[in-house]
């Protein structure tokens, strides 16, 4: 009778474990209002750098000037507008930095690997200053991976960089004058109210967090997962193993009680615009039409990103795969291949990232509680 039990127990708790799966997959998050402002000045910017790009007959400088202006308009501020400027052009810099060395490291052949490995794991240990420095230095080395993988097809830093940063430029353009025309009395005008914590005081926590294991323990999982994606991709003769090492820059979190969700959700949302590139592949799309369906992509990026991150994945996979394949067209096995790179980043996140640490059981208790919701 007991063993009776334990088999009907046995199918019924993997039904519930799928259930909660699935839930994870199809979460929506309404905490946060819809900012249309953030979509319009997506649309503009990217819609500008698409134009020139169609105007002057270059595909490639529409594209990074698109992807530059799409970094960029997505990174709003609540702030004055002089530090909503401020807070922009950072973003410029700092993304057209991590282009450039990222495009340096991938014309680098045999070492392009190790230096990946080497950014990420000093961005992990000093993202642990603060938030705003843990969202800046996550930035920076998936921005330094998506140039790796520019890099990969002999292209010139400087003149793909230039390119970038005209884009950020155009888009840090368009997010001032839309705040000027139509928020200066409402968003320029008041600033959140927040405790003022000195740098000093970073620095000292930091250090005092450095001083103990636990400091150590994000850089030390990102390390091992940036050095498994790789060594597998060499394993499975895999020819862009970089999006196996985007994958995990993207879904690996600081913490553990963030817990899979996020893994899960970039998995499926990953899968489902492969499918949906796949169907486009079934027309042939001019250039500006192309172009036009990423800045579309792009600009519904900022509304999905905070309610569905499976939708926001599924936006998000298109666009990625246009920005890797300047030089050659987006085929089947295009697509495929970055289905399969993000499953295998997936994987190791999972696995080498999470579950053999000793405190990621206790997480996913805590991710069962919570209905999968993660704190980052």
């Amino acid at each position: 009778m007991a063993k009776k039990r334990k088999m009907k127990r046995e199918p019924a708790n993997r039904n519930a474990a799928l259930k909660g799966k699935l839930s994870v997959v199809l979460q929506w998050s309404s905490d946060e209002p819809v900012q249309l402002s953030r979509t319009m000045i997506c649309v503009i910017a990217m819609a500008v750098s698409i134009l020139f790009g169609i105007l002057f007959n270059n595909l490639r400088f529409g594209l990074l000037a698109s992807f530059g202006a799409m970094i960029v308009s997505g990174d709003a501020s609540e702030g004055r507008l002089r530090q909503h400027a401020i807070d922009l052009l950072r973003t410029m810099l700092a993304g057209t930095a991590a282009i450039f060395t990222g495009i340096l490291i991938g014309n680098q052949n045999g070492v392009a690997e190790g230096w990946i490995v080497v950014i990420s794991v000093l961005a992990a240990v000093f993202g642990g200053i603060s938030r705003p420095a843990a969202k800046a230095c996550a930035q920076f080395t998936i921005f330094a991976i998506i140039g790796t993988g520019m890099g990969s097809g002999g292209n010139h830093p400087y003149i793909i960089s230039l390119y970038f940063a005209i884009g950020s430029l155009i888009g840090i353009l368009v997010s001032l004058s839309f705040i000027l025309l139509f928020h200066s009395r409402t968003t320029c005008g008041k600033e959140r109210p927040s405790v003022q914590v000195t740098t000093k005081q970073r620095l000292k926590r930091w250090r005092h967090t450095l001083a103990q294991r636990s400091g150590w323990e994000f850089p030390a999982r990102m390390a091992l997962c940036m050095t498994a994606a790789p060594v597998i991709g060499t394993v499975l003769h895999l020819d862009r193993s970089y999006w196996i090492a985007l994958t995990v820059a993207i879904v690996l979190q600081r913490r553990l009680s963030s817990g899979t969700a996020r893994i899960f959700q970039r998995g499926f949302g990953t899968a489902a615009g492969v499918l949906a590139g796949s169907l486009l592949l079934l027309w042939m799309i001019p250039q500006w039409g192309v172009l036009l369906i990423v800045a579309l992509l792009a600009a519904l990026r900022p509304i999905f990103k905070k309610r569905s991150y499976t939708i926001y994945s599924m936006l998000m996979t298109p666009i990625m795969v246009m920005m890797f394949s300047m030089n050659s067209p987006v085929t089947e096995s295009l697509l495929f291949s970055r289905l399969l790179d993000t499953f295998i980043g997936c994987g190791i996140t999972l696995v080498l990232g999470h579950y053999i640490w000793p405190n990621s059981r206790i997480s996913r208790l805590q991710e069962a509680v919570n209905g999968g919701k993660s704190k980052d």
